[in-house]
């Protein structure tokens, strides 16, 4: 039986330094989601076409809600693999989910994710522009069960 494919991601590695952790000398809350700001910015630079070009030009992707569950904690000089994916890809808003791993990306350390919405120079919701839901397809999850009809 063959092995199903991994599905796509970005991902994102950097090596943790003591001023990124806590007291307890872990990665803290509030680092997580700077992690998440920093993926999200460096796939629209890496895998959005002309999407800096969108963001100068008034575009803004909001953060509704964002989240993320701890499962093992990060230290100090440990290297962090940050996986985003996408779900539930709307008109205007998408899903993205971070997935944290040990530098193999074997053990899930935290998973995370944010509800944004696209906004135009006015601050109004506005349709996702095309270069960006390319990309987003390109990491697309998709959240039914896959294959139903081929499983035996």
């Amino acid at each position: 039986m063959e092995n199903a494919a991994i599905p796509p991601t970005y991902d994102y590695r950097k090596v943790l330094t003591a001023g990124q952790t806590n007291a307890m000398a872990t990665l803290g809350f509030a680092e997580h989601f700077r992690v998440q700001a920093t993926v999200r910015a460096l796939w629209v630079s890496d895998c959005v076409s002309g999407g800096g070009q969108c963001l100068a030009e008034g575009l803004d992707i909001s953060t509704k809600v964002a989240h993320c569950e701890f499962r093992k904690p990060y230290f100090a000089l440990e290297t962090l693999l940050c996986r985003m994916h996408i779900e539930d890809l709307q008109r205007v808003s998408a899903r993205l989910i971070f997935e944290y791993y040990d530098e193999g990306g074997n053990n899930l350390h935290a998973i995370g994710w944010q509800q944004v919405v696209f906004k135009d120079a006015a601050r109004k919701t506005c349709r996702m522009p095309l270069e960006f839901a390319i990309a987003a397809r390109a990491i697309l999850w998709e959240t039914r069960p896959r294959d139903i009809a081929n499983a035996n």
